[in-house]
């Protein structure tokens, strides 16, 4: 299997640019649809440009994630306004109705709720997965009066299981952020029509839609210091009274708070870094504390109730370097030292 042409990584942005403006839109479910399955093929997928098989379940949990901030009362100038968003043109949208209840039931962060009432958390993804099936699924390709079949092909309410084409994990996997920046601006568009009249001209309604649930920072800075041994993750010089929670791999490239991601730093240190990627080095200490680490991050993340999933970062760690060496990217050695990244950085990951 090979990857997709450049002809047809331009065909498939087209493709989903035509589901955002021509699609049938009666619920924000299609756009929840597509960040899902792009999120899945960089957790699951790979650069061969081979088909992927992708569970529903899966993509229910993804459904959830999205959602579980957005069913919180939207908050304005730092303030409830006791309104909760409407996402469908009619009632309100029966995913948002399940979250709410689940929050209702249980309260506190998803992760705790998925850590603390097991029985709940399958209960909520079970309903979510037959939602799933039943309406956006197999309704996503619709674009007019005509069928899109690009991603996978047509389905039924019993499907568990589907099988995005040969080329679609690659297009999702390298166009990742700019993917993601055209669903959410979508969503956003699509939040602000049904919701108007209670939102007037509210510009920063993107940033509640979709900062996900985060953890507070602040609880891993512990378990980093004694990590790390009091020093910065980057230079090495002694942690004192300035010390930064520093994305390994940035937010800004794949938004998601996971333990093992996370590194201690200087402020200067984390600054500089901004949104890049670190040079080999930094990637070399990094995959090195996480596996001579390996059981003590663990078991002290998880005692702290703290997201937590090694493989999880490995998986995203790979496919952001796959992309800047793709296109000849810079990466970042420290302050306003910058290099190309080079050609030995897969074994730092493997070892």
């Amino acid at each position: 299997m090979t990857p997709p042409t450049p002809e047809e990584q331009v065909l498939f942005l087209r493709n989903v640019q035509r589901l955002l403006v021509e699609g049938q839109f009666t619920a924000s479910y299609k756009f929840a649809l597509l960040l899902a399955i792009a999120d899945l093929c960089v957790l699951k997928g790979d650069d061969s440009g081979a088909s992927l098989n992708l569970a529903v379940k899966d993509i229910a949990e993804q459904f959830i994630e999205l959602y579980w901030q957005q069913c919180r009362p939207f908050q304005l100038g730092g303030q409830s306004t006791r309104l909760v968003l409407q996402q469908n043109t009619g009632r309100q949208a029966a995913v948002i109705s399940k979250v709410i209840q689940a929050q209702h039931d249980f309260g506190g962060s998803l992760f705790k709720l998925k850590q603390s009432a097991p029985d709940l958390w399958r209960s909520l993804k079970s309903s979510v997965t037959r939602v799933v099936n039943d309406m956006p699924l197999w309704k996503l390709q619709t674009v007019g009066s005509e069928r899109l079949d690009f991603l996978y092909d047509n389905l039924d309410v019993t499907t568990t299981t589907i099988t995005l084409k040969p080329g679609v994990a690659f297009c999702f996997r390298a166009f990742y952020g700019l993917i993601r920046d055209l669903i959410q601006g979508a969503w956003v568009r699509f939040v602000q029509r049904l919701n108007a009249n209670e939102l007037g001209n509210l510009t920063d309604l993107g940033t509640f839609l979709f900062d996900r649930e985060r953890s507070s920072l602040d609880a891993y800075k512990q378990i980093l210091l004694d990590v790390q041994e009091r020093q910065c993750f980057y230079c090495q010089r002694d942690l004192r009274t300035s010390v930064e929670v520093d994305h390994f791999i940035p937010w800004s490239r794949y938004p998601t708070d996971l333990g093992h991601n996370f590194v201690l730093a200087h402020p200067r240190c984390n600054n500089s870094k901004s949104d890049h990627l670190a040079a080999e080095q930094h990637l070399q200490s990094w995959a090195e504390r996480n596996h001579s680490c390996s059981e003590e991050l663990a078991e002290r993340l998880r005692d702290a109730g703290l997201l937590h999933d090694s493989t999880a970062s490995i998986r995203i760690t790979e496919w952001a370097y796959e992309q800047v060496e793709k296109s000849h990217g810079q990466v970042w050695i420290s302050h306003a030292a910058f290099q190309h990244l080079g050609a030995e950085w897969r074994k730092f990951l493997l070892a």
